[in-house]
Order: structure tokens, then sequence, then C-alpha cells
């Protein structure tokens, strides 16, 4: 026979974990259920509650709340209150800003057209200024077209004014470049611009601005241009002078005028 047959382990102590009891309920007293509910309605009744009890159904719509309207300050031609989604406040509002935006514009486009004067000319006679520096432009011109004759033809203008010929061509070759290169200059410039950039800048034209764009003016700038070529660019000025008028403006009809 097995000593060991008849062997039973058994615990020493109750807490080595083989036998778990389960621990005794005791049932609540009155004072403790009804301790929470007490303290509960007592802040409640002190107005210490700070949390708002909100229902627990996800389901459950929120209360209905009242709408509030917020009054605007009044503004001229529109708006009293602002309630709900405010969609009819704000097309009112901005009804009212395109409004006032289109008044400025209309009195600021009335100001600036009361404002703006009329251009007026009147009747002028020579000015030695302006003459002086269409003079030095012409000039300068002519020179110019000079050194390109000469690089092309290899003239020596030097030797040929030194020795004219029998005739005097050579002088009259030159003289007659001076006079072409003005008389372009002072046609060109007074049919496309109405003057000269001497004329610019001493506030002088020939003939009125609504002139510029008539046939016959082109005519009568080429004739007083041609006047004042052929006459050697000083009879006329100084007859203008001794007269107080423009001669040459009288007789080609191209008159010069200055800003009044």
């Amino acid at each position: 026979m097995d000593p060991f047959e008849e062997f039973e382990f058994k615990p020493l102590t109750d807490g080595l974990g083989f036998h778990k009891k389960k621990a005794a309920t005791t049932p609540a007293t009155k004072d403790e259920t009804k301790a929470p509910a007490f303290s509960h309605n007592l802040l409640k009744d002190q107005g210490l509650e700070l949390i708002e009890e909100t229902s627990t159904d996800p389901l459950r719509p929120p209360l209905p709340r009242k709408k509030t309207s917020t009054q605007l300050p009044q503004t001229p031609g529109s708006l009293t209150e602002v309630g709900g989604d405010g969609s009819a406040a704000v097309d009112e509002i901005l009804k009212t800003l395109q409004k006032n935006r289109r008044l400025d514009f209309d009195n600021s486009k009335q100001k600036i057209s009361q404002t703006k004067t009329k251009e007026e000319f009147k009747k002028t006679t020579w000015s030695f200024s302006a003459a002086l520096l269409d003079g030095m432009l012409v000039l300068a011109s002519s020179l110019l077209c000079m050194i390109i004759l000469l690089v092309v033809t290899r003239v020596d203008l030097i030797g040929n004014l030194s020795r004219p010929d029998a005739y005097g061509m050579i002088y009259l070759s030159t003289l007659s470049l001076f006079g072409g290169v003005a008389f372009i200059y002072l046609t060109l410039n007074r049919i496309f611009l109405g003057y000269t950039p001497g004329e610019w800048a001493f506030d002088q034209r020939i003939g009125r601005p609504e002139e510029l764009n008539k046939a016959s003016y082109s005519l009568k700038v080429m004739a007083r241009s041609a006047l004042v070529v052929t006459t050697g660019f000083i009879v006329f000025p100084v007859l203008s002078i001794l007269f107080n008028k423009d001669l040459a403006g009288s007789i080609t009809g191209a008159q010069l005028y200055k800003k009044a």
C-alpha cells in the first residue's frame, strides 16, 4: 500500500488564494442614500449650481430658444433690426453702400468737369525765345545731314569752300541743305503736332486745336514754312516785331496763337 495515496494537500491558512470568500454586502442605511440628494438639493436651493443639466438622450432635440434681435444704429436710407439670419438686412446694407458710392463718384466727376476750364488761345506775334530754340535744333539737324552726306560722297568740304567754282554752287548747295532741313522741321512738327518744340516750350502753336485735322490746315502750314524759308528767316520776324502783328500768318492763314 502506497503511503501517499491517502495524503491530502490542504493550505495552512486562508490567505493563499485557494479559498476565496465573497465579501458580505451590507445594505446601505437610509442616511447614506439620502445624503447626496440632500446635498444636491441644498446646492440648488442656495443658487450655487454652475452646470446646466442636459439631456442624456442624443436623439432628443434641444429645447427651443427665443430668437433675440440686435438693434443696429440708424443709417440713412435703411435698416432697423437684424433678426434670425439677417440676410435681408445685409442686402439692404450692400445696396445702400453701392448707392452712396455711385453718388460720390457722380459728385466727384461733376466737380472735375466744373473745375476743368477750357483752354483759350489768343493771337500773338513772333517770339525770339521760341525762334532761338528752333534755330538751334535746325542747325544741329543740318550738321548731322551734312556729316552723313560727306561720309557717303567723300567730298573735301573745306577745300571746296576755300576754292569755290565760278558760280559759287558750293555755297548755294550748303544753303539749300539748311533750308530743306528747316522746311521739313517746321512743316512736319506743325502738321502732326500743331507746334514746333520751341513753340511748345513757350505755349505757342499754329492755328487752333480744332483746325489740326483739317486738310486746309496742312496747306496753310506748308505755305507759311515756304514763305519764311525763302525770305531768309529774318524778313517776316522783323516785320512782325515792327507792326506787332503776325504778318506770315495773315498772308498764309496759318496764324500764330498763344495759350491765354
